[in-house]
């Protein structure tokens, strides 16, 4: 009989859903219980779980079904309420920020409401979008404009986007110290340019910005 069950490694149904290796990348090794924020079907910390790196996972999203067999438990909740996380009932190791933070109207709140759900020792993974990025200057210093899009740095459903600075300053506000920050460039020729300007216009390139804090 064929098993129709889907690992995390065979989703592809879209950017929502997939595994995101660009933030595994900067997580610790182990990452124990995994709290996923905004984690769809549970994609990427399902797979950590496969591959041995998380114990248990938890994911907070507005979808109430069809989550990956790998996810221990979810709820749905409004990050942009008061005390939203007050009845989760429990601690985590790892919590993952993964696209998320930008659709609030208030990510400080949800980062201050995050930070006591650390266990000792936890850390919180976020991916936030680059204001600065060429595809965002460019038409607007040039052309004057600011077209919203479906999705990617531009999605109009973003309430928020970060610089590097202010992305710092968004995941330390409750806290918790920078371990790591890498910028997503976004294609091998922005590699390139960057690497041609040395480094000087990084902050042109990156797409997004890759943050642990804890």
């Amino acid at each position: 009989m064929k098993d129709e069950s889907k690992s995390a490694s065979d989703v592809k149904t879209g950017y929502h859903d997939l595994v995101r290796h660009d933030a595994i990348a900067i997580m610790p090794d182990k990452v124990g219980r995994v709290l996923d924020v905004g984690g769809g079907i549970g994609a990427t910390s399902v797979y950590l779980k496969e591959q041995g790196r998380a114990d248990r996972v938890f994911v907070l999203d507005i979808i109430e079904d069809g989550f990956l067999p790998g996810v221990d438990a979810h709820a749905s909740v409004n990050l942009d309420s008061d005390n939203a996380l007050a009845e989760i009932g429990e601690k985590f190791d790892t919590i993952l920020c993964l696209d998320v933070l930008e659709h609030l109207v208030d990510p400080w709140s949800a980062v201050r409401q995050l930070t006591p759900l650390l266990r000792p020792g936890g850390v919180i993974v976020a991916s936030l979008p680059n204001i600065r990025h060429w595809q965002v200057v460019y038409p607007l210093v040039v052309k004057g404009t600011f077209d919203l899009t479906d999705k990617g740095l531009l999605d109009r459903t973003h309430m928020r986007w970060f610089t590097r600075k202010s992305a710092i300053e968004l995941m330390t506000c409750s806290g918790l110290k920078v371990q790591q920050l890498e910028g997503r460039l976004s294609a091998k020729r922005w590699r390139l340019a960057n690497a041609l300007t040395l480094g000087r216009m990084r902050g042109l390139f990156e797409l997004q910005y890759l943050i642990r804090v804890g």
